[in-house]
């Protein structure tokens, strides 16, 4: 295993932006599941238009196919939601809950391109992975104790998994100047 440059760093840039942002609103008093969702929504949408530009109009880019997909995927998780907003808050819970654990296993995904490669890098996506799954399993608590509190909480989790998934993503940049 060798410390080589990986040209898809903006992938973790994206999530630990998304849930900064994500949290960041969750933690405001006074906000409910259901604005939560909408904004959890159109952020999904978002990072499925990123993936499909950079997919569609990037030349050169290594893995196209799996950055198409996956922002196929996303798309299709923001449409299901849009088409959920007016279901009880279970039902939402549940579709955040399967993005949060599809964004896991695309985590997973880069880490197996990248161990393919030999390249180090990938244990930074296991990292991301790992955090990603701890908010997974707070998002499946919020399904036993909803209240504007629990979702607080959610909030406060979103920002570390934010964080450190920022963290990594700024390492993974940083390998076109640190690489063999």
């Amino acid at each position: 295993m060798k410390f080589k440059f990986y040209e898809n760093a903006w992938i973790p840039g994206i999530k630990g932006v998304f849930y900064l942002i994500f949290g960041l609103f969750a933690f405001i008093k006074g906000s409910t599941l259901e604005t939560t969702s909408i904004f959890f929504d159109v952020l999904i949408i978002l990072i499925a238009i990123i993936y499909l530009a950079i997919g569609f109009l990037t030349r050169g880019i290594k893995n196209r196919i799996w950055i198409i997909i996956a922002g196929m995927i996303h798309l299709g998780f923001g449409v299901w939601l849009t088409i959920n907003w007016g279901n009880e808050s279970v039902h939402l819970l549940w579709i955040v809950t399967l993005w949060i654990l599809y964004s896991a296993l695309t985590d997973l995904v880069e880490a197996l391109i990248l161990y393919a490669g030999k390249n180090v890098l990938g244990t930074l996506f296991i990292v991301n992975m790992l955090v990603t799954l701890v908010f997974a399993y707070f998002t499946m608590l919020l399904h036993q104790n909803y209240t504007p509190e629990t979702l607080h909480y959610q909030g406060i989790i979103a920002i570390l998994a934010g964080l450190i998934t920022e963290c990594s993503g700024f390492v993974i940049s940083q390998s076109r100047f640190l690489a063999d």
